[in-house]
């Protein structure tokens, strides 16, 4: 996630609501702390996100082959989630449950 999208994200709930919760506002600083200088976006992330899970399910360190894509997951909520759910299905196959 860039940190124009975070930023963005923190203006329009700033319009919307400017009572945050703090757990929100701490989220998005701890997001902002963690972005690089070179990031994936969603849509990179998204063509990608198979080939990590299946990385993960064969036990391998997803954090030293895709860096970047590990950073992505810990910083945006909605690729997190994606990969969650894709993980669960992959669990869910013959075979596969670790």
């Amino acid at each position: 996630m860039k940190t124009q999208k975070i930023i963005s994200q923190l203006l329009d709930l700033f319009r919307q609501k400017p009572e945050i919760p703090r757990p929100l506002v701490e989220w998005m600083i701890t997001s902002l702390e963690k972005t690089w200088e070179q990031e994936l976006s969603c849509d990179d992330v998204f063509a990608l996100l198979d080939q990590y899970a299946e990385l993960h399910m064969r036990g391998e360190d997803t954090a030293e082959l895709m860096p970047m894509l590990k950073q992505h997951l810990d910083v945006c909520r909605e690729c997190c989630e994606e990969y969650d759910a894709l993980v669960d299905v992959l669990e869910e196959r013959p075979g596969t449950k670790q």
